[in-house]
């Protein structure tokens, strides 16, 4: 008797920043767990990053939307003047999708952030933190139709992820909190690249750990910004530089190392042994210091209203120190800091394990995927 063919599914983050890919981390270790075959479709320092941490999967490159961050212009202008052309993206990655089901023999496709990549012929899941998105205030009479755009295009697939908990202890606030959301929305818990370990941890100390992240030339500019302050004295530093590849830990000056980049076990490792951490307030980088439970400076990236607005969300809420780059002295805050008596962030604890077994029973229940699942579901 033929044995029936491995499900098979294709896993694709958006282009903004390396978060959307990290995040897909533990999405892709569970759907290997469960004996699926995964197909990662990206483009960039996104596909980059994930072939790095999965050598042996098969990929495709898939463009993204391309939105660029200005020097001065806000991200959310930029993108509000390059809607026409993210409609496109959108419309074009919705046509690729088809012949990427047929070429590629696609069971089901989980798409973080990209809304185009629904299809009626397989089972689809839409994973965002930001069913409501935040305009800057030039712009803030269009968020009823931002939300109407969301909501259209996540009622287009078969399920709505939150990445985060549901109820008034949560991490994005009113991001994905306190407003209609499409009926097909799950909370599937703080998602996070790293894992609980048992074995002691053998990641080296440090005292502080700069991580940079986002678009360039932001990018670029925070991490300027940082280097001309670090080390900070009398204290053991380490700035990774959020550049997908090279993972070696090198010797800057006195005091100061540096990676391009971690995988997620040596950097969990390090973040382990709780060095404060200063970081962009991007929701992906929030997810991952809650799990490790690090206290954090968090710098929002200039005009990105997202970020902005979580930075003074969790400082209210006493979980970090928010402040801004053009501002940003790091002896100044790291005193602050001291100061202050923070809450201990929101307990990660996610369900996506569940939501990622049932995603698959659903596939395999279909009429279009005659397969047995494993007996381990």
């Amino acid at each position: 008797m033929q044995q029936p063919s491995p499900i098979r599914i294709l896993v694709c983050p958006l282009d903004w920043g390396l978060g959307h890919a990290t995040r897909c981390i533990p999405l892709i270790r569970e759907l290997i767990s469960a004996g699926v075959e995964v197909v990662i479709a990206s483009d960039g320092l996104q596909l980059k990053l994930l072939s790095s941490e999965f050598p042996e999967m098969e990929w495709v490159v898939l463009p993204g939307y391309k939105i660029k961050y200005g020097r001065k212009t806000g991200v959310g202008l930029k993108v509000f003047i390059n809607s026409p052309g993210i409609l496109f993206s959108i419309y074009k990655e919705h046509s690729e999708l088809k012949s990427l089901i047929k070429n590629y023999r696609i069971d089901g496709v989980i798409s973080d952030n990209r809304y185009g990549l629904w299809n009626k012929k397989v089972r689809t899941v839409l994973m965002t933190h930001q069913l409501n998105i935040i305009a800057p205030e030039t712009l803030k009479f269009t968020e009823p139709l931002l939300r109407s755009f969301v909501r259209y295009f996540a009622g287009k697939f078969d399920e709505c992820w939150v990445p985060d908990t549901e109820g008034k202890d949560n991490l994005s606030g009113k991001l994905s909190h306190g407003f209609i959301h499409p009926a097909n929305t799950s909370y599937i818990g703080i998602l996070s690249r790293f894992e609980h370990k048992e074995t002691p941890i053998n990641g080296r100390q440090y005292d502080l750990v700069a991580l940079v992240s986002g678009p360039e030339p932001q990018r670029t500019m925070f991490e300027d910004k940082l280097l001309s302050q670090l080390p900070v004295e009398g204290k053991k530093c380490l700035i990774i530089r959020g550049i997908p590849g090279d993972t070696q830990i090198t010797n800057l000056r006195s005091n100061l190392d540096s990676a391009n980049h971690l995988s997620a076990n040596p950097m969990h490792d390090i973040l382990s042994k709780k060095p404060i951490v200063v970081c962009r307030s991007g929701y992906s980088t929030l997810m991952d210091i809650a799990f490790t439970g690090n206290k954090a400076i968090l710098i929002p990236t200039p005009g990105q209203t997202e970020q902005e607005y979580l930075a003074r969300f969790l400082e209210e809420k006493g979980f970090y120190l928010a402040c801004n780059q053009k501002d940003m002295t790091l002896e100044k805050a790291l005193n602050e800091l001291e100061k202050r008596k923070l809450r201990p962030t929101i307990r990660a604890v996610s369900q996506y394990a569940g939501f990622i077994r049932n995603f698959i029973r659903k596939i395999n229940e279909s009429d279009s995927v005659k397969v047995q699942m494993p007996k381990s579901i």
